[in-house]
């Protein structure tokens, strides 16, 4: 993509700071001034963390596109920003929709970042430690931009180097099976990454972080064996409390992301820092016609459980509990959660229950675990007798423990409940119209807009 490649790429270049997120992006020149040792390198890879912070990503946009697109979120308002969330409430937006091409773009210029590194690697002297770190956060990073891609436009360029305009100009749209399949490829590279990093490098991807990851593509590609076969290790350390641990969501959220063991892996911010920017209307302001919760408060079983008040509007600015972190200067402390160790196990006891005729104990101590991690009752085999009741047991759970992180939208295409949640919308609205402004860069047109949209 044309913007892709004349984009300013911006790193963080290693300083005399101790912690890894306290590093703070710099602009620099060239390749061939940068990329050109360990340290080179080392301050790309801050900078492709940097670029999922951004309101075009974890900052915002995602949000919007994830969650008020859901039912958990609303906008309510056609006035606000344009409508243009609003039309992405109401099933209306076009490929005019900037919501769409700023996500787009981002996602495109992280894996941009990646690929320069992957790339410029190999012409670097270093250790193979340091190769195998390197590398492997690269690749996750990459495939999680990929996976995210896959989940709201469906067929999207597979581009693993940098190109020049004229080569950007021909690239066409990949099916959905050549994109999985790249980041299938980029997850096993990561799952060489360290299990655990030190204290001042919290925050970056771990082989559990890329471990959980696959086995949610392999989920979304129902191939529940290989979902078993990553997620038997985790499951095992979070239960023995190794590194891992499920732990009572208001232990966790929302100024305890960076030290809870129930987070595998997080979009970091911090307080000040350069660059990350989120403000307070972005995690689900409830006031001025903002975003308004529309997660029922009857959908959780009582008062007991402890994720009901962090789904209310009742924080600071009315932002939900869940993400009620206070701010400076438009800025919060208040980390994103990407993948949590609670998902972990509702992924496990989904793929054990879908492998089985009849649901299985495996499957139901998986699910009483996050159950009882709320502070509720863990169901027996009786009262989820069959493999559907369990299905949607899960289901459920999934709607309540994930509420607000970006899944809810994906997990109502995912299993089929479109025509329950939203009756009357049209299929082709699973996923979005791809940006006019990226159709607007390439020569061959045709092939480049979903079914049901129309190329302007």
């Amino acid at each position: 993509m044309k913007k892709i490649i004349i984009s300013i790429f911006t790193a963080i270049a290693l300083s005399s700071c101790n912690d890894f997120i306290d590093l703070k992006p710099v602009d620099f020149p060239t390749e061939e001034t940068f990329y050109t040792d360990v340290k080179g390198l080392e301050g790309a890879i801050i900078g492709i963390y940097d670029e999922l912070q951004s309101s075009d990503q974890y900052g915002s946009k995602f949000m919007t596109l994830m969650e008020v697109r859901g039912d958990n979120v609303k906008n309510d308002n056609s006035g606000a920003s344009g409508g243009i969330t609003y039309q992405i409430e109401v099933f209306t937006e076009t490929p005019a929709n900037s919501n769409l091409s700023g996500a787009w773009l981002s996602l495109y210029k992280t894996i941009y970042r990646c690929n320069l590194v992957l790339q410029n690697m190999e012409k670097v002297q270093m250790t193979e430690e340091q190769r195998t770190q390197i590398a492997g956060q690269a690749s996750f990073v990459r495939a999680l931009c990929y996976f995210n891609l896959v989940r709201l436009w469906g067929e999207v360029p597979i581009i693993t180097k940098t190109q020049t305009v004229a080569e950007a100009r021909n690239n066409k749209r990949s099916p959905v099976s050549e994109v999985y399949d790249l980041i299938i490829k980029d997850l096993i590279v990561a799952k060489g990454l360290p299990e655990v990093w030190d204290e001042s490098e919290r925050g970056r991807a771990t082989s559990y972080a890329a471990r959980a990851l696959l086995a949610k593509v392999y989920l979304y590609m129902k191939n529940y064996q290989e979902v078993i076969n990553e997620l038997t290790s985790v499951v095992a350390d979070i239960n023995a409390k190794r590194n891992l641990s499920l732990v009572p969501m208001p232990q966790t959220f929302p100024n305890n992301l960076k030290t809870s063991k129930d987070i595998i892996f997080a979009v970091q911010y911090l307080k000040g820092g350069v660059g990350e920017s989120v403000h307070q209307n972005n995690r689900y302001r409830n006031n001025d016609n903002g975003n308004i919760i529309s997660l029922e408060q009857a959908e959780f079983e009582n008062n007991d459980d402890n994720r009901k008040a962090l789904v209310a509007p009742t924080g600071s600015g009315r932002r939900p509990g869940k993400f009620d972190a206070p701010a400076t200067n438009n800025e919060t402390s208040a980390d994103f959660p990407v993948m949590r160790c609670a998902e972990v196990m509702l992924m496990y006891a989904e793929a054990a229950n879908e492998l089985s005729a009849i649901p299985t104990q495996e499957a139901l101590d998986a699910l009483n675990a996050v159950r009882i991690n709320a502070n509720l009752m863990g169901k027996t085999l009786e009262e989820l007798s069959t493999k559907e009741i369990f299905r949607q047991a899960v289901y459920k759970e999934r709607r309540l423990e994930l509420a607000l992180e970006c899944d809810r939208w994906f997990d109502i295409v995912r299993t089929g409940q479109m025509t329950t949640v939203f009756p009357g919308i049209a299929a082709y609205r699973q996923l979005y119209p791809i940006p006019q402004t990226e159709i607007e860069n390439v020569s061959d047109k045709g092939g480049w807009q979903n079914e049901g949209y129309t190329v302007e």
